[in-house]
């Protein structure tokens, strides 16, 4: 029964890590095999059985990206998904959040594009912060590898959200850290080589880059920090401190599997002792 299984890479695509480059990736290998699927507005889910669905439906397919599929991962006798999820440090995130949606049609659906787009990053991090904000200021990636919840306008992560999502990040065959992209991208690609002998994942200009920010992640939470002040930027870490712990724990496991020490490029406060 092995040759009768079907192989499909699933790039779960995480708002604003890295996904964009990702996609230019399996692009260049799947050109004619690549699709993705979402839900109808910004906020929506997918489950694992819409995404199998949508899998059993287009059986040519390689490769399926989406940001709104979620976990578990589909079952099927005849299907052997292999998942792609980069996680990102939080507080990097939300900043490029706020330089992206200051970027987009003044008449997006994302309630936080107008806001982005009239304030500052302190601003848009104390509405993000506000009963007004949505998921995407407050642990997104626990919620988004948990699974549970549905609506990102208003969904929360719960400490049992935090531990689905960290005994799912154990499990997962690959998990790429955004501010590691290339020693990830060469991970990547030695993940699917045994079902996709020919898939190349070399190291390509990261698309979809804010101009301007610098280059060590560490310099980029100093000056969050100073732009956001003590008081806002730790709540803003206290609110994030599900995606935090997922972000050391995937570094770590990253550097583990390459035979590497643990790197000690992180930031200058945690969010708790």
């Amino acid at each position: 029964m092995t040759e009768n299984v079907r192989n499909v890479i699933v790039h779960y695509h995480i708002f604003k890590n890295a996904g964009t480059t990702v996609d230019a990736i399996l692009h260049a290998n799947f050109p004619a095999t690549n699709g993705a699927v979402e839900g109808k507005y910004p906020w929506d889910t997918l489950t694992n059985q819409d995404l199998l669905d949508f899998i059993l439906a287009n059986p040519r397919l390689d490769v399926i990206s989406s940001h709104q599929a979620r976990f578990p991962l589909p079952q099927h006798p005849n299907l052997r998904v292999h998942p792609i999820v980069f996680l990102r440090h939080p507080i990097d995130r939300v900043e490029s959040v706020y330089h992206f949606e200051r970027q987009q049609a003044p008449d997006s659906l994302s309630p936080s594009v107008r806001i982005a787009q009239n304030t500052d990053l302190k601003g848009f991090v104390e509405w993000g912060l506000s009963d007004q904000g949505t998921a995407v200021f407050r642990n997104f990636q626990t919620i988004h590898i948990a699974g549970r919840q549905r609506d990102m306008r208003s969904a929360r992560a719960s400490h049992a959200d935090y531990l689905v999502a960290s005994s799912r990040l154990r499990e997962l065959p690959f998990v790429g850290i955004v501010d590691r992209f290339e020693d990830s991208a060469i991970a990547l690609q030695r993940k699917l080589r045994s079902n996709f002998p020919a898939i190349d994942c070399s190291t390509r200009a990261v698309l979809n880059r804010s101009e301007g920010r610098a280059d060590s992640l560490s310099a980029r939470i100093e000056r969050i920090a100073s732009d956001l002040g003590d008081t806002l930027f730790d709540h803003l870490l206290s609110q994030n401190r599900f995606d935090l712990d997922l972000y050391m724990q995937a570094v770590f496991l990253g550097a583990k599997e390459s035979g590497q020490n643990v790197p000690h490029d992180q930031p200058i406060k945690a969010p708790y002792t």
